[in-house]
């Protein structure tokens, strides 16, 4: 087992219900439109910088939940990405539609490529290190995207519990170059064009998939520990960067959860190495769900596929 989860737990409806009562399995909740505000300035920047950051999107009877039930998870040894058993996570990403669409265009897709992530302040703790979350070309000429990754803060981000950073796109000789992969694609040779964005607590960050970015490191002088969840989407008229492709509109069966959470475990390992016990159920959960999915390790610098440095 891993903490407090053993195999049969990670397939029982009733261990998941019982952990977190203030969260939904299966229910028939609605999600609840984030407040984006107007899509033509978002798009404008996000062409530009390469991100956006737009706070107050999501009311704190939104967040609070979700930030109580990963932090239950993180206290038990639960790998976090379980929270994504549960209604709230989807729901909280199936509100940001009007913005997707707005940027990726109509019938965009979710990839089965999400993360959750409990970042202490702590000296120790880190986010992922400087990367670029894809190497093949994800952009139009005008730097449209054609995938973007979507992070929400459920606690307050702040340089002192590890808070996102970026080289802008327009500081970044490489958006110049349309050249995303290679040994240097990481060094940043102006450390003045780095950009530290914190972010409160229901915020909404999205980036496209070629900037640079991390997650910076914690320090004992942090308040509170940095609650997060990330999803990642593309253009439906794009050939599939995973599979299988996810209606974002349609809240996946308890199963289909299971099964996407196994891969997540799994195709994510070489991030947070695996005890035995951990690998075997994401395992047994991949292929009684979702049989004969192949799961191929994403999430580095030199390689297709999420990255981010949560």
């Amino acid at each position: 087992m891993t903490g407090s989860l053993t195999a049969h737990d990670a397939q029982c409806r009733d261990f998941w219900a019982a952990l977190c009562p203030q969260l939904s399995i299966d229910g028939d909740a609605d999600a609840l439109p984030a407040a984006v505000g107007e899509t033509d300035p978002l798009l404008v920047t996000l062409k530009r910088e390469g991100y956006i950051r737009v706070p107050d999107a999501l009311p704190e009877a939104a967040v609070a939940p979700i930030r109580d039930a990963v932090s239950t998870l993180f206290r038990l040894g639960i790998p976090l990405p379980f929270a994504f058993v549960y209604d709230q996570l989807w729901l909280a990403f199936q509100g940001l539609s009007a913005f997707l669409t707005a940027v990726l265009g109509d019938g965009y897709r979710a990839l089965p490529d999400f993360w959750v992530w409990h970042v202490n302040p702590d000296d120790n703790a880190t986010g992922w290190g400087p990367h670029r979350d894809r190497v093949i070309p994800t952009l139009d000429a005008d730097n449209s995207p054609h995938t973007l990754t979507v992070w929400l803060p459920f606690t307050d981000a702040t340089p002192l519990n590890g808070c996102m950073y970026f080289l802008p796109a327009h500081l970044d000789d490489r958006f110049q170059q349309r050249r995303w992969d290679g040994a240097d694609n990481t060094v940043v040779y102006n450390p003045q064009n780095i950009r530290a964005v914190p972010a409160t607590a229901g915020s909404v960050m999205a980036w496209n998939q070629a900037i640079l970015h991390w997650g910076g490191r914690a320090s004992r002088l942090g308040d509170a520990p940095r609650i997060s969840a990330a999803f990642e989407f593309q253009r439906a008229d794009r050939p599939a960067l995973n599979s299988p492709l996810l209606d974002p509109g349609r809240l996946p069966t308890f199963g289909e959860r299971l099964g996407l959470i196994g891969k997540q475990v799994l195709q994510y390992r070489h991030m947070y190495p695996l005890g035995d016990d951990v690998a075997a159920i994401a395992t047994s959960l991949v292929e009684r769900f979702m049989p004969g999915t192949a799961v191929v390790p994403v999430g580095n610098s030199t390689s297709a596929g999420m990255a981010a440095a949560f």
